[in-house]
Formats: C-alpha cells, structure tokens, sequence
C-alpha cells in the first residue's frame, strides 16, 4: 500500500476516535478544563422541564458547583447551565466573579468603629461555649453593651456597584425597660458628608423600644416590603447604631443584609 494512503487511513481513524470522545464528554456533561488561550463557551447541563428558577439560591449554587471556581457561570433563557472557561493566567490571579442572585452579608456589632469616648465593644459580655483563655477563663468578645450615656458605631456596608439591597435587619437583646438600641442607614457622596437616608424610614433611626423589657429581638432599618435600593458609584454606604441603658441590659449582636445582582 502507498505510504501517503496509510497516513491518510490512519488520520481518518484519529478525526473519528476524537469525535466520539468529544460528544461522550458532552453526554456526560463535563464542564471543559480552562484553557490558556482564548476562553470558550459550552453548554455543561441542559435544562429540564422542571427546573428551579433561575433566580433561586440553590439554582445559583447548581451554577457555581457545576462550572467550578475557574470558570465563569450563567443561566441561559432555557434554563440551561453555561461556563465560560477563563485563560490559565486569569484564572490564577483574577478575583472569583460573582453570579446573579441572591446574597447575604453579616456585620458584626464589635467590628464596628466606636464614636467619640465610646468603648469598642464589650469583652465581658459572653462566656462558656468551649472557650479557654490563656489566663484560664472562658470570656469571648460579642457584642456592644449599653451604658447610661449614649454610645453610637458606624459600620461600612461594603457592597458591588449595582447590587440592590432588599433588607436590613439589626440584631441584639433588650432586656431593660429603661433603654434602648437604635440603628439607621444612609449612603453619601465621596465628595461630601451629608447623609442621604433612602430607607423608606428615612432619617428616623429605628430602635428596640424605650420601655422594652422582652429580650432577644431583631428590627429592619430597611424593610423587605419596600423597593430595592441600587447601590451606585461615587457612594459609601454607612450602617449606624447607638445604645442607651442606665441597667446596662440592653446589647447589639448585629447587622444582616440582604441584597440581589441582577
């Protein structure tokens, strides 16, 4: 047999074997290994008739299992699942995208900045919970306590240009019917100081209630019932609180926010 009609057989036969393994791996779904060259696009799950919305939290972790942390992820208009491979050289250094959907970010009450005299926080407050200190006691820092004069915190609530907050909610134990916590939210320009309240509460600080005596509770400083609120460049956003409690019972956990990126 000529030679050049061997090779061309044998590069036959190769073109097959690569199809069939090509469309095996697609049958199986497997999302394709980034590249280091130009990144490709391909369809890793189909959708079904059934499928989750494709706003659902656990749609969103079905994307972000399926295409792995090198990848990008998305939902198309038919439910399907694609992953759009990144170059090995971004993959390594870029930060991890973040898909559209929804999410939650918690702020700690002791994490925030004390105003003026006010004292950080309050290490005294806690204890027990398998904690062993070197000097020998089991006392944890957890929260701001009260005190009879008025302490107020700010914390930053650090959030992607273009995220919509859905809600706010402020977290901590009144057990006095002497004082209160209160809280607030705003946004301001980089260029000035001035703060722009768009909770529908507006410049009213919520609290826990004056005459409150009923323990743990929880309150929005921007209700769920409300619409979203964008959050936009040239901004910071600023989560504030206070405490006031001649007894000393009143303290602040913290804050949780709900937001969405469309």
């Amino acid at each position: 047999m000529p030679r050049h009609l061997s090779t061309l057989r044998t590069l036959t036969t190769l073109t097959a074997v690569a199809t069939l393994s090509t469309a095996s791996a697609e049958e199986r779904a497997k999302p394709v290994a980034p590249q280091a060259t130009t990144p490709t696009v391909v369809i890793t799950e189909k959708a079904s008739t059934h499928a989750a919305p494709t706003v659902s939290d656990a749609r969103m972790e079905s994307v972000a299992r399926t295409c792995g942390a090198d990848t990008l992820g998305s939902i198309e208009p038919d439910g399907s699942i694609r992953c759009q491979s990144k170059p090995a050289s971004l993959a390594q250094t870029a930060p991890r995208e973040l898909l559209a959907g929804t999410y939650y970010v918690s702020i700690p009450a002791i994490a925030c900045t004390a105003q003026g005299t006010a004292p950080s926080g309050d290490s005294n407050a806690c204890g027990g919970g398998g904690t062993l200190r070197t000097d020998g006691d089991n006392l944890f820092p957890c929260s701001v306590r009260s005190s009879a004069t008025r302490n107020t915190y700010v914390c930053g609530l650090e959030l992607p240009n273009g995220a919509q907050i859905q809600e706010v909610i402020a977290f901590g134990t009144d057990s006095s019917a002497a004082g209160y916590f209160e809280a607030s939210i705003w946004s301001t320009g980089d260029g000035t100081f001035g703060p722009l309240y768009f909770s529908s509460f507006g410049g009213t600080w919520q609290n826990s209630g004056v005459a409150f005596s009923g323990g743990s509770t929880n309150f929005p400083i921007f209700s769920a019932s409300q619409p979203a609120h964008t959050v936009t460049a040239g901004n910071r956003y600023t989560i504030g609180f206070a405490t006031r409690d001649p007894n000393q019972n009143t303290y602040v956990y913290g804050f949780r926010a709900r937001y969405f990126l469309p």
